[in-house]
């Protein structure tokens, strides 16, 4: 099959049929169909966890198979009239005029036109043109070309590395369509919630910030914020969204303790030790010698301590805030059991279980907020990349393994073995 684009050709692509369905199938090639629109040649697809909801059966019928898969690197091969500075690009998304044939990209997950009310507020994720690749209603990434509505705001040119000045890895620039803005975003909605502002900065507190009023906080003994000997976080769910979630935790942590005395403490839970033991592996090549193994101890030395646990033993009422990347009621349940009063659980699963597993009672007594949704990848990808850049080594092996598309079998395999979460990060080369 060529590796050439043809609108009017075949490409190799991996739909599902349903539950546990998947194959990799001759379909035709996408086209041009709105002036907005791009064709990218798929270099590099991510398998994500996202994907396991559909292929468990999770995510509703639907009448026909699609494309699966929604984290791509690729190139251009074709754009729609709207692109170029002769063509009307002016006053809209700089892609439009920058973007040309041949030019490396990465797609975010969903589409972002950039333009509507939702995208200038930053809120990407629920724009008003918004979809979501590797679903009924667009065609994913595990394929050998993509179309890409909005293109001019919905793609982004691969990132070079600052210290060499080449192209960044697709193996980790791959990273930033989707888990790791996620990951970001679960650590950037706990960090900035206003219950955890008099913890996280207590000087503020006499400008009366948070809910302590200063004619209060004038009141207060020497037991307060100021003194606090240590503050607790958990990340549940060790898979790579997990993963991405502890480093941009531990990374906002070590930046917050050159603002405070304060130490903080992570538990990274799973339940597969594996998965627990390749999240100490990504965090021990962080080389941070404030970055520690293990429980802080009441006297230990300034840093960011982690401990690696099973859910059966975290302890209750410790954590300040929490981070639920599985997307499971069992994972929420537990995020709210280690939860202290006035704790944030920030929730980036995808969750399609229909019925809220706390009781209000719970989260009443506990006085418990929660942050929930679709990270917006578009709008928070210059911390994401600020973040890989800071953090790389942490990703240097992220990617376990890349499946071609010789074999129907190797692909169903992958599948299979994801399933299971057996092993790290997979990809798909549309082209092996």
């Amino acid at each position: 099959m060529s590796d050439q684009y043809s609108a009017e050709g075949i490409q190799k692509a991996i739909r599902i049929h349903g539950a546990e369905d998947i194959r990799l199938e001759d379909i035709s090639s996408p086209k041009i169909e709105n002036p907005d629109d791009a064709i990218v040649k798929v270099l590099l697809a991510g398998l994500c966890g996202s994907d396991l909801h559909i292929y468990r059966g999770r995510e509703g019928n639907f009448s026909s198979p699609f494309v699966m898969g929604h984290e791509l690197y690729g190139e251009i091969v074709a754009l729609g009239p709207s692109f170029g500075a002769d063509n009307g690009s002016t006053g809209r998304p700089k892609g439009y005029s920058q973007y040309k044939v041949g030019m490396k990209v990465f797609a975010a997950f969903s589409v972002s036109c950039l333009e509507c009310e939702a995208c200038s507020l930053g809120q990407t994720s629920r724009c008003t043109k918004s979809l979501l690749f590797g679903s009924p209603s667009l065609s994913g990434a595990q394929a050998q070309f993509v179309r890409i509505p909005k293109a001019g705001g919905t793609l982004i040119e691969a990132p070079v590395d600052e210290n060499t000045g080449h192209e960044i890895a697709p193996s980790i620039g791959i990273l930033l369509a989707d888990i790791l803005p996620t990951g970001y975003f679960a650590a950037k909605q706990a960090l900035e919630h206003p219950n955890l502002v008099p913890l996280l900065h207590p000087k503020l507190i006499s400008a009366g910030i948070g809910f302590i009023d200063p004619a209060y906080a004038s009141e207060v003994s020497a037991s307060s914020a100021d003194s606090v000997a240590g503050l607790t976080f958990a990340v549940i769910g060790l898979g790579p969204v997990g993963v991405c979630a502890l480093v941009a935790l531990i990374d906002r942590l070590i930046l917050q303790l050159n603002k405070t005395s304060t130490n903080f403490n992570i538990m990274a839970i799973d339940l597969l030790e594996s998965r627990r033991v390749d999240a100490m592996n990504s965090i021990r090549r962080l080389k941070d010698d404030r970055i520690r193994i293990g429980s802080l101890s009441s006297k230990g030395n300034p840093g960011v301590y982690i401990s690696f646990l099973a859910p059966a033993d975290v302890p209750s009422d410790t954590c300040v805030g929490v981070l639920e990347v599985v997307g499971h009621p069992s994972s929420l349940s537990l995020a709210a059991t280690m939860s202290k009063p006035f704790g944030v659980i920030s929730s980036v699963g995808v969750h399609s279980f229909p019925n809220f597993p706390i009781p209000p009672p719970v989260l009443y007594n506990k006085n418990l907020s929660f942050a929930f949704g679709r990270c917006p990848v578009r709008a928070l990808l210059p911390a994401a990349r600020s973040l890989l850049a800071r953090r790389y080594s942490a990703f240097e092996m992220f990617v376990e393994k890349t499946i071609g598309f010789s074999a129907e079998n190797d692909v169903k395999e992958a599948y299979v073995r994801y399933n299971r979460g057996e092993g790290g990060k997979i990809c798909f080369d549309p082209w092996r």
